[in-house]
């Protein structure tokens, strides 16, 4: 196993909380140096965030924290103090990467906008990760994830159509923009060997989110179709609908199918004993079998009012090709065999936080392996970066 594949790139990140983190998270993975940049005395604000481990308030053992920066290196600088410029100025003189997601223009009020960063080193890339972009009307408004999910399109999707919105769970909205900057990152890397010369690459958190709803936007533009929220159920309208694409409740618990071939409903039937009802011309159709829903929600409970959500998973996805799955809690993800075959998940042992699973990256490469570290101490490598490179 050779190094990882960024092995050599150099990544300075002063980004706090999520979407820049979790861009520098992937990129340390992939072999970068990443060096995170901590204003004194505190250091990124996810170092607050709860949970703790082991459920002690202590600026080390943030969960949050731990997931994000696993294989950083942490060195105490106030990057905005006019004293800490000149130490900023020779971290980047020979990076190749520098992450941020303040508001916009806040490099600029403190001496560091792409300009004078290209002046500085002319091969470095400037990712910045906002929520509304750099202009635009929206650019100098606060948002939070769920903001975001509401004007990128998905709060409205979400839920039962009678009932108010829901969101997603976490912060999904800020781990998609701070993947795009990953890919925009990996992009102005790949350009920098080309080129000679860095970029500037803007990713809006919103823009994320509504850039992935193409199936949505092609339906209302193509099909003069507007998509509604249909809860666990699919698409209704015309030549989209589908059935069963359902979540039902079984002996321990829920499974979901998401049925949606003519093959894969021909193995349904006969899986659950019923070949009669590809004879029904009520439900000949994809269009037929979303209309009569209900009627087929309850036949399938029916069939599986004593069985469990293993029983039932085996069956359908392993013996009958039949697309379906258990409704698993988290315990039942990191205790699923095919993740831990893949090595999904990796243990860590933390001088503070004690050991922990944290996950790795979902791909695999067959020469430059993607590997993790702890996440770092606060102002850990100062000597090691401050006191010692930067001083040699």
């Amino acid at each position: 196993m050779s190094d990882g594949a960024l092995s050599g790139v150099k990544v300075v990140e002063i980004a706090e909380g999520v979407s820049g983190p979790f861009c520098g998270r992937m990129l340390a993975a992939m072999g970068a140096e990443v060096i995170k940049i901590e204003r004194p005395p505190g250091g990124d604000r996810t170092r607050r965030e709860a949970p703790f481990l082991p459920d002690v308030p202590e600026p080390e053992s943030s969960a949050l924290y731990l997931y994000l920066n696993a294989g950083k290196k942490s060195v105490t600088v106030d990057w905005r103090s006019d004293e800490a410029r000149p130490v900023v100025r020779r971290l980047l003189k020979d990076a190749h990467l520098l992450l941020e997601n303040g508001p916009p223009g806040e490099l600029a009020r403190f001496g560091l906008d792409f300009d004078a960063l290209h002046d500085l080193n002319r091969g470095l890339s400037l990712v910045s990760i906002t929520d509304f972009g750099s202009f635009g009307p929206y650019a100098d408004w606060s948002a939070t994830p769920l903001v975001n999910l509401a004007l990128g399109g998905y709060l409205y999707l979400s839920g039962d159509e009678d009932r108010e919105p829901l969101m997603l769970p976490g912060f999904q909205p800020d781990y998609v923009a701070g993947l795009h900057g990953y890919f925009g990152a990996m992009m102005a890397l790949w350009s920098l060997d080309e080129t000679g010369e860095g970029q500037h690459v803007e990713v809006s958190a919103v823009e994320s989110l509504a850039s992935m709803s193409q199936f949505t936007t092609v339906m209302h533009t193509y099909s003069g179709i507007v998509r509604k929220r249909h809860g666990n159920r699919w698409e209704s309208q015309g030549a989209y609908a589908r059935h069963p694409i359902t979540v039902l409740p079984c002996k321990d618990g829920r499974v979901s199918f998401a049925v949606s071939t003519e093959p894969q409903w021909e193995m349904l039937c006969a899986m659950i004993g019923r070949p009669d009802m590809l004879e029904d011309p009520a439900y000949g159709t994809f269009l037929g079998r979303r209309s009569h829903a209900d009627e087929i929600d309850a036949i399938l409970t029916d069939w599986l009012r004593g069985k469990t959500e293993e029983e039932v998973f085996n069956m359908a996805a392993g013996i009958w090709s039949v697309p379906a799955a258990r409704v698993s809690d988290l315990s039942a993800v990191l205790d699923d065999p095919q993740y831990r075959s893949r090595g999904l998940w990796s243990m860590v042992d933390h001088p503070v936080a004690g050991g922990y699973t944290q996950p790795t990256v979902p791909f695999q490469m067959s020469h430059t392996q993607p590997s993790f570290g702890r996440a770092p101490l606060l102002g850990e490598h100062n000597d090691e970066i401050l006191r010692g490179r930067l001083a040699s």
